[in-house]
């Protein structure tokens, strides 16, 4: 019974399966916290931008060709016009990133230099301004135009660097994040499989408890608490079906003297080889039940008083046909037997126990080793005490 009380190991098992699972949820949970602006990043457009702002520097190379070859309003406005180009997509590059505060702090050494983007394109223009008239400035315009191509292919070939390198980190999270979601569920799945077993190991506890508490442990038979349960709900069937219901109330004779001659021991044996016996002789919907040291109770619902007494009889023989010389030097052992029956169950349990009781008495008083019956129930004395006894 104490072992019985113990906490079961699968439980245990399964609280620290949930804390390790609770601890490894709390950091993918913080992981996930921290990483879900990549996981959710789009950086399509974003890459778009920049190789499209990439492709103004092939532009401006050809427009300053053609006004260093012919400093004229026409490839003027080519320059104007790929400078236009290139802070359009300059300002879509700023607005990309910062849509991405994580691309815009990997791509913060590079601050200085986008900053100073606009003031070479500022500078370069003023410089084309001035070369139409004051062809001596042609120098310091392809000074500035070297500069702002270098700057300008710096610039985007680094942010296209951290694009792709953010990518490649945002699909190694993914790629850890569904290692650790496969993880999470694998061990959901094995404190499931622990509660499971738990659960069965629980109620595999709980039939054994029941089974102590309504099972007699010398002889497996039921014991007083089941008889007397089983016994109020047959009776109330046999008054609802209008069905007789018979009561055998079986003594061992002279069993003191087995206990005093040779040892509990062997009249724990002779106990138990009777009880197997009667328990191969009674009916599937029949009780049996051990209710005292060497007294025995069987229940016959459906069965007339005749039924019962054929029944009592063929038990009485066959115990005293017993063969227990393989347990000691036993002389025969017999058994006296009382009967009552209640007749479409209008008897209460301590009734047809007291009618029984009184047969009983009477094959005891006849000699012992005989079968009795007892229907009067006028005639059975109402017993107080032996209420009390098959209460408790």
């Amino acid at each position: 019974m104490k072992a019985l009380c113990r906490p079961s190991i699968p439980w245990q098992l399964a609280g620290l399966l949930a804390v390790g699972v609770s601890i490894c949820a709390l950091l993918i949970a913080s992981y996930v916290y921290n990483a879900r602006q990549q996981l959710g990043a789009d950086y399509t457009a974003l890459v778009g931008d920049i190789v499209r702002a990439q492709q103004t520097t092939p532009q401006f190379q050809i427009a300053l060709e053609g006004f260093i070859d012919q400093p004229e309003a026409i490839h003027l406005r080519q320059i104007n016009h790929t400078t236009w180009l290139s802070r359009q997509y300059l300002a879509h590059v700023e607005h990309g990133l910062a849509q991405h505060p994580q691309l815009l702090r990997r791509a913060s050494y590079l601050q200085n230099d986008m900053k100073a983007l606009p003031e070479q394109l500022n500078a370069l223009e003023e410089s084309a301004q001035r070369a139409v008239n004051a062809p001596s400035q042609l120098p310091t315009l392809q000074r500035l135009a070297t500069d702002l191509e270098a700057n300008m292919a710096w610039v985007y070939f680094e942010l296209n660097d951290v694009v792709h390198t953010a990518a490649g980190q945002q699909r190694l999270i993914m790629q850890r994040l569904s290692t650790a979601v496969s993880f999470l569920v694998a061990m959901v799945m094995l404190i499931a499989a622990v509660l499971l077993i738990a659960v069965f190991r629980l109620q595999r506890q709980r039939d054994t408890l029941k089974a102590l508490m309504l099972t007699d442990e010398l002889t497996g038979l039921y014991n007083r608490r089941h008889l007397i349960g089983t016994a109020q709900d047959q009776l109330t069937n046999a008054q609802r079906q209008q069905q007789p219901l018979s009561f055998l109330l079986i003594d061992l004779d002279y069993f003191k003297r087995v206990n005093d001659t040779f040892g509990h021991p062997i009249g724990d044996e002779v106990l138990r080889v009777v009880s197997a016996r009667m328990k191969q002789l009674k009916r599937p919907a029949d009780t049996l039940a051990r209710i005292g040291g060497e007294e025995f109770c069987l229940l016959m619902p459906n069965t007339h008083l005749e039924d019962a007494e054929q029944v009592a009889e063929r038990i009485r023989k066959e115990i005293a046909d017993l063969n227990l010389q393989h347990i000691a030097e036993l002389p025969q052992q017999t058994a006296s037997i009382g009967i009552s029956c209640a007749h479409d169950g209008k008897l209460s349990f301590e009734q047809i126990y007291s009618l029984a009781d009184q047969a009983l008495y009477q094959a005891k008083a006849l000699g012992r080793d005989r079968v009795e019956s007892m229907v009067s129930a006028e005639s059975v004395p109402h017993s107080v005490a032996l209420n009390n006894a098959l209460v408790n």
